[in-house]
């Protein structure tokens, strides 16, 4: 009701080409959503019927209010990252636990004895496995509750935060009893599965060997499993790391890619002079004027207006008919487009490749132009030179004046698509965008455009004044967001397979004490001894490599879609991830080793 007051002048709601408009409706008492989407079909097809020139492609995407949280277009992105996180943090968990588990391997061996004089006084081994899983499961859930209260405080700082886009965001992120269920079932869980293991071990040793205190860490022994596990966390730090090292090196190929402009030294600010009543001869007026007195100011060296930003979350698109062209079934035909002046191209630095660009003669009264990119003369004329060439589109036959450079639209990641501008002087738009193209610094200009604005009207609001690199940060913010969190993640299992590692060698030498003694004592050097111990740690990494790197080529394949300008089976990746884990590793082995080797036998055999 209130629209024609906000943007007078234009109807948005009986223009029929407006698509971006959601409708919000409520269903009636007794209809299901399927009862409802088939109503809206039908009405579907009345309107294909009376209005086939706008409806013949149009379809209905119903979504019910509990899911509309994040825009249908935006969704399948929301899913994606949801999705790999939540893949990442199980494999958090799994190299966490496998860390657990080692060490609760590495007590029970301790407890040996203890198992072995319960089991000769006719202990059940159920109750031994009993008492050894409830121990796991406390642990278990003492460590889930702390983690609540880490979530409490991350909660907090993730709701404070601000996103770097124009809309206000309220995360309002919250744990309530779905996440506190969640988080009992997954505690139990992870305390049963990797508590088993060791209660297994534990609850049947030899009952003499036991007795004696007599334990062997060999990998024929019985501590095979111990190693089994060192080898399984390996391989899915192995797979965490190079998974967040595709993320990275996707994010930094997506900060060099070629966005089809020149984002160096531009400065972007919008105006609507609709809002302030404006009709559109006064508005033309103060746009000629605007642009004008922005090309007088020191350091400018090109001032174009635009409705739209690239790699902003706006977007429009027009249905087009090609003479000639007759399109495949199912094949869009509705194309992304922009509005322009004749600025604008020089203004952000896109190369024209033929023809030209808008002039100042390409008024509403003059003939009806088009500039078009690379793609869109592929995809019509193949082989054939576009100028001259007619497009339908805009409720006119529009002739094609200029070819210019195919760049990124709406997102960085995006294929190569066609585009087309019209002159904003034949499609008329209120709210337009400044493109002002700088000798140096943009920042220090932005007091200086705000201020020519303002001397044309002082009630003018000027908005989003910022740099175009500033507006590459917003379109790269998901990935950066996702980047530093993997990379994060990455780290923190590379700590925890290098802890995991450290702790297994280390037990591994306090139990060989007696065996490292005597081999020194028989001239065993300390090169000789260190390299055995780091031989046997190396050899676990290196079998958790070899399985990482297999089931990471795999897990890439699946990730080649969310990865910017990066090889799936990224060399520098493949290659420096396992380089960095097994320097680490050999530093985990080499500390126990070299504490190791400077045993001294005399006070081992003392003690033995």
């Amino acid at each position: 009701m209130m629209q024609q007051e906000l943007i007078p002048g234009y109807n948005l709601i009986e223009a029929r080409g407006n698509n971006w408009m959601n409708v919000i409706a409520r269903r009636r008492p007794g209809f299901t959503v399927e009862q409802t989407r088939q109503s809206l079909n039908a009405f579907l097809i009345q309107m294909r019927q009376e209005y086939p020139d706008h409806y013949d492609e149009s379809g209905i995407h119903l979504v019910p209010q509990k899911e509309a949280g994040i825009h249908p277009m935006l969704r399948s992105a929301q899913v994606g990252m949801s999705a790999v996180t939540m893949v990442v943090v199980a494999f958090l968990l799994l190299i966490a636990c496998i860390n657990v588990a080692n060490l609760f391997l590495a007590r029970a061996g301790e407890r040996r004895k203890e198992m072995g004089i319960r089991l000769s006084l006719g202990a059940k081994r159920g109750r031994i496995i009993t008492q050894l899983l409830t121990e796991s499961v406390l642990f278990s859930l003492i460590a889930g509750g702390t983690g609540l209260l880490l979530a409490f405080w991350a909660i907090g700082i993730a709701n404070s935060l601000a996103l770097p886009i124009d809309v206000a965001v309220d995360f309002d992120l919250s744990i309530d009893r779905t996440v506190l269920l969640f988080t009992l079932a997954l505690s139990l869980l992870t305390g049963v599965l990797f508590g088993l293991a060791p209660a297994l071990q534990a609850s049947k040793p030899e009952t003499v060997s036991a007795l004696k205190g007599e334990f062997s860490l060999e990998p024929g022994g019985k501590n095979r499993l111990i190693s089994t596990l060192v080898v399984a966390q390996t391989a899915l730090s192995i797979l965490l790391l190079i998974s967040s090292g595709l993320f990275l090196r996707g994010l930094q190929a997506a900060t060099s890619v070629d966005t089809g402009f020149e984002p160096e030294n531009l400065l972007v600010a919008s105006v609507d002079p609709g809002l302030q009543g404006y009709d559109r001869q006064r508005a033309e007026v103060f746009y000629r004027e605007l642009e004008a007195g922005l090309r007088a100011l020191p350091g400018v060296q090109a001032v174009g207006l635009a409705r739209m930003v690239p790699l902003s979350l706006n977007s429009s698109d027009r249905g087009v008919s090609i003479p000639g062209y007759e399109p495949a079934p199912n094949e869009g035909m509705s194309i992304r487009y922009n509005m322009v002046t004749p600025g604008y191209f020089a203004a952000m630095g896109i190369p024209v490749l033929a023809g030209r660009s808008f002039a100042e003669e390409d008024t509403r009264d003059g003939t009806p132009v088009i500039v078009v990119n690379q793609k869109f003369a592929d995809r019509f004329w193949p082989g054939e030179n576009a100028l001259g060439k007619i497009v339908q589109t805009a409720g006119e036959d529009r002739v094609v004046i200029g070819v210019v450079k195919t760049g990124k639209y709406f997102s960085l990641g995006e294929e190569p698509q066609d585009f087309m501008y019209l002159a904003q002087a034949q499609v008329w738009s209120f709210p337009m965008t400044l493109h002002v193209r700088t000798a140096g610094d943009p920042e220090q200009l932005a007091p200086l455009v705000h201020r020519e604005v303002q001397r044309l009207d002082a009630s003018m609001p000027v908005a989003d004044l910022r740099t175009m690199t500033s507006q590459l940060g917003i379109a790269l913010f998901p990935a950066r967001l996702v980047g530093i969190t993997l990379g994060l993640f990455g780290i923190l299992g590379m700590i925890l397979a290098a802890v995991g590692v450290y702790s297994v060698m280390a037990y591994s030498v306090t139990q060989r004490t007696r065996e490292i003694g005597i081999r020194v004592a028989l001239g065993a050097s300390w090169r000789q001894v260190v390299g055995m111990i780091v031989r046997k740690g190396m050899m676990l990494v290196g079998a958790g490599v070899a399985i990482g790197l297999l089931g990471a080529v795999g897990a890439s394949r699946v990730m080649a879609g969310l990865l910017y300008g990066v090889s799936a089976v990224d060399p520098m990746t493949f290659i420096g991830v396992p380089a960095l884990l097994c320097a680490v590793a050999l530093l985990a082995s080499f500390l126990p080793a070299r504490r190791a080797a400077a045993t001294d036998p005399m006070m081992t055999l003392r003690a033995e």
